[in-house]
């Protein structure tokens, strides 16, 4: 019988992290550069950012101790002081959260979201934000978030070109 795993991701992950990046970003469209270039660029950037202690980032992994079979990724980030009482002062972002397609709807999902946002809470989020494919939302919403009416986003609709690194 396999057994699952849930850890946080250590830098012997970022390559597999990077790859099932990509998997996951190509299930939705097309990609615009080789995998390869992506897999350095993405490895370089977990690298500079994925490190525990002083880094606002954190990342856990589903693992079966021969491979990962999913992730889920959340920054945290400052709100400017707030005199009002009883709010904190910090926000979470949810983001490249994956599950591979084999061992979805199993629960595993839940489980490394559940992870995700216990610690965000731990933390003293105010609030945890992300954005949702659509396959996503009804999970989304059974671990209790909601789709606020008070958010706006502005996307630009000409991509600008990534600057080299």
């Amino acid at each position: 019988m396999r057994r699952y795993r849930i850890r946080l991701a250590t830098s012997a992950d970022w390559r597999a992290l990077a790859e099932m990046r990509y998997q996951f970003r190509t299930e939705l469209g097309s990609p615009a550069e080789p995998k390869s270039r992506f897999v350095r660029r993405c490895t370089s950037w977990m690298k500079k950012r994925f490190r525990v202690g002083s880094s606002p980032w954190r990342c856990w992994v589903l693992d079966d101790g021969k491979q990962l079979l999913g992730h889920v990724c959340v920054q945290l980030f400052e709100k400017l002081p707030n005199p009002v009482k009883d709010e904190p002062e910090l926000h979470a972002y949810v983001t490249n959260f994956y599950v591979i397609p084999e061992i979805r709807s199993h629960g595993f999902g839940k489980r490394l979201l559940d992870k995700a946002l216990s610690w965000c809470r731990a933390q003293g989020t105010d609030a945890i934000i992300l954005w949702a494919s659509p396959g996503s939302r009804s999970l989304y919403r059974r671990c209790g978030l909601v789709e606020p009416a008070d958010i706006f986003e502005l996307r630009h609709a000409a991509r600008l070109p990534r600057s080299p690194r």
